[in-house]
């Protein structure tokens, strides 16, 4: 999966090969833009291949995280075809449960703006949510909120189509190579410094994850980014609960 060679330069470097990282690339080398990714380890080796992989538009008050959000799903959808590389999307269905008056006013407004911007998100009863899904109590919840078109991912596969798609594109994506130190020459960067070699560049974009912060100190960057446990269930398989469920959180 590398690309071989190491470059002498960039004009954009991309520290991290996780679902992040590959879509910085992707969207970069998309633009036409000289974009190496550097990866200490796999692609998705680090905290992308176990994420919970939710594709959903809904819950953001904001039109620019809401435009995000619309062309992920939209680039998703459209990936596998450019690529032939599957991403997994499954137009499930999301449920937002409101179980008191405070959250149902709080969803009733970023419905409101959902729809304001083309979204189309519908209120629906606590007996429209069991009948959507079964496994649901809903003697003490006061709605749900429906984004019918919204799902989930399977992170991996979306990464290894946006990596996919970002070669066809022109970037490089290099594996096994540690980025030691981010280089500069007075406040310009100027490079980076690898296991394998330094690589002169004009951009830095840091994606390392859980690391990112370790690494931005090495700069006197404080990024405000803290790892917490993180934790799901595997289970056997439960009669009546297919992959054809919405997503209810």
């Amino acid at each position: 999966m590398s690309d071989e060679n190491l470059p002498e330069s960039a004009r954009v470097v991309v520290i991290g090969g996780g679902i992040i990282g590959c879509s910085v690339a992707y969207h970069l080398a998309e633009e036409g833009c000289d974009v190496v990714l550097l990866e200490r380890d796999q692609l998705t080796s680090g905290t992308t291949w176990h994420a919970a992989g939710l594709m959903t538009s809904y819950g953001s008050g904001s039109e620019t995280v809401l435009g995000i959000r619309q062309h992920a799903m939209q680039l998703y959808k459209r990936l596998e075809a450019e690529t032939g590389q599957q991403t997994g999307f499954n137009p499930c269905g999301f449920i937002e449960l409101a179980a008191d008056d405070d959250r149902l006013e709080e969803y009733r407004r970023i419905t409101a703006f959902n729809r304001l911007q083309g979204n189309d998100i519908q209120e629906i009863s606590p007996s429209e949510i069991k009948n959507l899904f079964p496994f649901a109590e809903v003697d003490s919840i006061k709605a749900g909120f429906y984004a019918e078109n919204d799902g989930r991912i399977n992170p991996v596969d979306v990464t290894m189509a946006l990596a996919k798609g970002a070669r066809m594109k022109g970037a490089k994506l290099i594996q096994g190579t540690p980025v030691q130190k981010v280089l500069t020459t007075g406040d310009a960067i100027s490079g980076v410094r690898t296991d394998h070699g330094d690589i002169r560049c004009e951009f830095v974009v840091n994606c390392a994850g859980m690391w990112a912060r370790q690494l931005a100190e090495q700069n006197g960057i404080t990024i405000p980014n803290q790892a917490a446990e993180h934790y799901y269930l595997i289970t056997e398989p439960i009669d009546g609960i297919t992959a054809d469920l919405p997503v209810l959180e």
